[in-house]
């Protein structure tokens, strides 16, 4: 019961991120028009969230690995809470987009901390699934949006009650985190926690700071996994963001309609998680990874090629979505397997905050783009940076599956594991 807790307690910043962002994306059309927004200011505000999570999750990222994962783990859904309720009561464009700034500052601190500490605390055996299913959880929050705007849609400005639900949920998510217990090897890499198994030579590997991150021989692997995070979050956000806009505009008029619709995509999203939870410590990190950037690059040529719309977006999205999943969740929780525990958490929000460029990069120019050169050419567009990361990833990932931190990690020095069979 104390697994499934701990579990549920770390992973919770992806359900809120998942349901803030899919909050946002239905609402956005209605509070378009009643406050007035032009497209640049409308662009600002749905990518709000992404441009304080690249600063949150830098911020708390370096914090992490000075003072704890512990410390922060609460603090940083303050931000979510507080900031969920200031969007909920804004007035105009400007208090909007500075409450989803800061918001966004919270989700992204979120990243590296509960990513690193699910790492850290997971057995080598079945880590892959433990990080996983947590990550799931973001499709869990989006799924959960839509049943929220669906029960408030009939309100007069129902946004504002749909931002005020994702507020107070996070409440007691931040009191049970207070209960957490910090991890054993950021203990052990302070010197304040000395085991056979844990020590700071075992855990540091002879990186010591932050400067040593961007240097040989791990400036590689951070530029690497960062760049094919980044080129992920193109797409993967440039599209998902919009689904309930796409929908409308290209296969139903019925805001109903393109709620259910949503509800359908998540699913899809759940289904594709449950395989690659079964997956990923069977057939590992780098063809989990490959197969999913490969899924998507051919998934999106094709759709652009053959004009897709109409109803068959439904189904074209949830598969799009089930193979995103395989891609997303190793590119989210694998820089937690190979840097050490000194940098771990700083190496986490630095990609994490790469990754969420790319991210407000797509969200942002989606709209004109499709206006400029049709969805279908968008699609396309979407599809050559799948494939960049998939080839990127095919050179530069290696297996970590069924090996401990201590083994996967990189650093100045080789730890041999006398345990190892």
């Amino acid at each position: 019961m104390q697994k499934i807790r701990s579990f549920f307690v770390s992973s919770a910043g992806f359900f809120l991120d998942g349901y803030d962002l899919s909050v946002i994306s239905f609402a956005l059309y209605f509070i378009a028009q009643e406050m007035k927004l032009s497209s640049s200011q409308e662009g600002l505000v749905s990518s709000a969230s992404l441009m304080g999570m690249t600063i949150g999750a830098l911020l708390f990222g370096f914090l992490a690995d000075k003072v704890g994962r512990k410390k922060l783990m609460g603090i940083d859904l303050i931000f979510f809470t507080t900031f969920g309720i200031t969007s909920a009561l804004s007035q105009n464009f400007t208090q909007l987009f500075i409450s989803r700034l800061l918001l966004g500052m919270g989700i992204g601190g979120d990243y590296p901390i509960s990513s690193t500490i699910m790492s850290e605390f997971s057995p080598a055996v079945n880590r892959g699934k433990y990080l996983v299913a947590s990550i799931s959880l973001y499709w869990v929050g989006t799924l959960v949006a839509s049943i929220v705007n669906l029960t408030f849609l009939s309100f007069y400005e129902f946004w504002r009650y749909t931002f005020l639900f994702g507020a107070l949920i996070s409440l007691p998510i931040i009191l049970l985190r207070i209960k957490l217990d910090e991890s054993p090897r950021w203990l052990a890499s302070k010197g304040l926690l000395v085991t056979e198994k844990f020590n700071p030579q075992v855990e540091n590997k002879g990186v010591n700071g932050i400067k040593e991150l961007f240097e040989n021989p791990l400036l590689p692997y951070v530029l690497a996994v960062s760049i094919v995070w980044f080129l992920f979050d193109v797409a993967s956000y440039g599209i998902g963001l919009y689904y309930p806009l796409v929908l409308r505009e290209f296969a139903f008029p019925s805001n109903v309609e393109v709620l259910y619709s949503t509800m359908a995509i998540a699913g899809g999203a759940l289904l594709g998680y449950l395989i690659a939870v079964s997956a990923i410590d069977s057939l590992g990190r780098r063809k989990v990874l490959l197969t999913g950037l490969g899924g998507m690059a051919f998934l999106l040529i094709i759709g652009g090629i053959t004009k897709i719309e109409g109803f068959l977006l439904v189904p074209y999205f949830m598969t799009f979505v089930a193979l995103e999943q395989w891609a997303g969740a190793v590119t989210l929780f694998y820089p937690t397997e190979i840097f050490p525990t000194s940098v771990r958490s700083t190496a986490q929000g630095f990609a994490t905050s790469v990754s969420r460029i790319g991210a407000i990069l797509g969200v942002y120019f989606f709209p004109s783009m499709v206006r400029s050169v049709g969805f279908s050419s968008s699609l396309i567009i979407f599809g050559i940076t799948s494939t960049l990361a998939l080839a990127i990833s095919f050179l530069t990932y290696k297996e970590t599956r069924k090996k401990e931190l201590e083994e996967t990690s990189l650093g100045k020095i080789i730890i041999i594991n006398n345990n190892k069979k």
